[in-house]
């Protein structure tokens, strides 16, 4: 039994000690690591690269095309003797050809044209997008980032109070040894003692969970710790008014462009109407067993140079085309609404933020003189108490309030400056690089 409490002794020390010596990460570490490492910023990265390929191969289609055909027939049953001018049966023959063809669409309804510009819209779109995540990736990892901070400080306020309940313990049981204190005050600072022991393990338990939840948010597997100055840094910026950070959010760009890809389709759209003209040109020759001239005397004798001039008119598609333009008009519209909806959103989750951070920045004021009184309330408490004038439950309730009090001030301090954090990212952080 000694040597297995001796083990886990050890490991503990162990433990400890890794803990101890976690580097401790700032938040805009924790960001920039993010960056690269993080899954959902990665896809939309990747998702970046495709619109691009998608927008050089649209391009490359005003370009010429340029093929080569080489084909070998077989031809078994009835044949033409080419010399005697009789048709041979069961004769196998074989006939080699090639050609090389090129083709250029001079005017195909300027589908071309619309299909480069909105794919040309649809990549700034997803590089907005790609903006978009990884502005949600900040703030997610922001609000980690002050969540392990708070349920930290919270922890370290309860554990503060939880060794004034047990110095008390001691001196009660003093006193209760003498006869000057009640069993019922001992008892009542012992219920006391469990319930502030249930709320550091809480506290604590909240701590590790957002660290798994930052870890999880950065892509680090190795551990860290969040630095505990950031608690006390603000984001040195104005709050402006909620108009102004609009068009520096990318979720807003990306839907207007969006918007721009789906007009473009809709004139590719309409361009599917109307008749296309284009020009081919082709050169080859060919070589049959069928005849008895030699291999070189064919090729050269059966060379066939071409140029075509073709147009198309679309006269029936079963309704393809017209389904097609259907479709371009409901997703352009679609498009437009998802426009006027995100903008509404993003404005009014912009005053609720802007209205909180006044808020918070007024409360914060507030707390703090609250937290002033309380403690010096619980001053008085403590000495009122060594002289017997007051209560275990009065005394109790004083430091109960104080440890509220520092709690709900270290909470709003949290929320304010998280406010700040999101706001200086949406005006700050959100230009497209």
């Amino acid at each position: 039994m000694k040597r297995f409490a001796t083990i886990l002794a050890f490991l503990t020390a162990l433990w400890t000690g890794a803990t101890a010596q976690a580097p401790s990460w700032r938040l805009d570490s924790c960001i920039d690591y993010a960056l690269s490492h993080n899954s959902s910023i990665l896809l939309a990265e990747a998702q970046k690269r495709r619109s691009q390929i998608d927008l050089i191969q649209s391009k490359m289609r005003l370009l010429p095309t340029l093929q080569l055909y080489v084909n070998q027939y077989y031809n078994w049953g009835r044949s033409v003797d080419m010399q005697e001018l009789v048709i041979v049966r069961n004769r196998l023959t074989r006939q080699t050809s090639a050609s090389v063809g090129a083709s250029f669409s001079i005017f195909d309804g300027f589908a071309t044209l619309s299909t480069i510009a909105a794919n040309r819209a649809l990549a700034m779109s997803a590089v907005d997008e790609a903006a978009q995540t990884a502005l949600e990736i900040k703030a997610d990892i922001s609000r980690a980032y002050l969540g392990n901070i708070l349920a930290r400080l919270t922890a370290e306020r309860l554990s503060d109070s939880y060794d004034t309940i047990l110095r008390q313990i001691e001196k009660v049981s003093t006193l209760v040894a003498r006869g000057q204190r009640t069993t019922a005050d001992l008892l009542e600072l012992k219920a006391k003692a469990a319930d502030i022991s249930a709320r550091i393990a809480e506290a604590e338990s909240e701590e590790a969970l957002q660290m798994q939840q930052l870890r999880k948010l950065t892509g680090r597997e190795e551990p860290f710790s969040t630095d505990m100055a950031e608690y006390g840094s603000l984001p040195a910026m104005e709050i402006h008014q909620a108009g102004d950070y609009l068009p520096h959010i990318p979720a807003v760009a990306a839907a207007e462009h969006s918007v721009e890809a789906a007009e473009y389709s809709l004139k590719a759209a309409r361009g599917a109407l109307l008749p296309t003209l284009s020009l081919s040109a082709a050169y080859g020759t060919y070589y049959s067993d069928a005849a008895d001239a030699v291999f070189k005397d064919q090729v050269s004798n059966n060379r066939n140079p071409s140029i075509s001039l073709s147009l198309v008119v679309p006269i029936l598609d079963c309704g393809k085309a017209a389904g097609d333009l259907a479709r371009a008009r409901n997703d352009l519209e679609k498009q437009r609404l998802r426009l006027k909806q995100i903008t509404e959103e993003s404005a009014y989750n912009l005053l609720q933020i802007k209205e909180q951070c006044i808020l918070l920045e007024s409360q914060q004021e507030s707390l703090r003189v609250r937290q002033d009184y309380c403690a010096e309330k619980l001053r008085l408490a403590d000495r009122e108490y060594e002289l017997g004038t007051i209560s275990t439950a009065q005394w109790i309730e004083a430091g109960e309030d104080y440890a509220q009090s520092t709690c709900d001030h270290i909470q709003c301090r949290c929320k304010y400056l998280f406010q700040k954090i999101i706001l200086n990212l949406y005006y700050n952080g959100c230009q497209k690089e």
